[in-house]
């Protein structure tokens, strides 16, 4: 019992920094670039996932999808650089698969000046 009130407590904070494409349904250049991302680079790999256009993650990787949205969420909306998302993604799903995908996913990144910039 006490367990499960942990997870429950951690999924919660997780939802308390919802990713962009969770919390702003207006995301639609976000959303566009996740979709042709995982078309493009496909398989796009991660961790146990393999991320399809549309993708709904299963109960099991809900909180881990959650956490690769949010990262790719501050790659897009320029919060951080491409090096340092490769670096999170490799230290949050190691593993050469997972990383060829990130790889992949910021080679489709639109110039910088096409993105918008995001407060936080």
């Amino acid at each position: 019992m006490i367990r499960c009130a942990g997870v429950a407590v951690a999924v919660l904070a997780l939802a308390g920094c919802a990713p962009d494409q969770f919390s702003n349904y207006k995301a639609s250049g976000f959303n566009g670039f996740v979709d042709q991302a995982a078309v493009d680079c496909a398989p796009l790999q991660v961790g146990p996932m393999v991320i399809t256009r549309n993708y709904e993650p299963p109960n099991y990787a809900t909180a881990q999808y959650g956490v690769w949205l949010d990262q790719t969420s501050d790659l897009y909306y320029k919060r951080i650089t491409p090096e340092a998302y490769l670096e999170s993604i490799n230290n949050l799903f190691p593993g050469e698969r997972s990383m060829k995908a990130a790889q992949c996913l910021v080679s489709k990144l639109p110039p910088p000046e096409q993105r918008p910039s995001a407060p936080r």
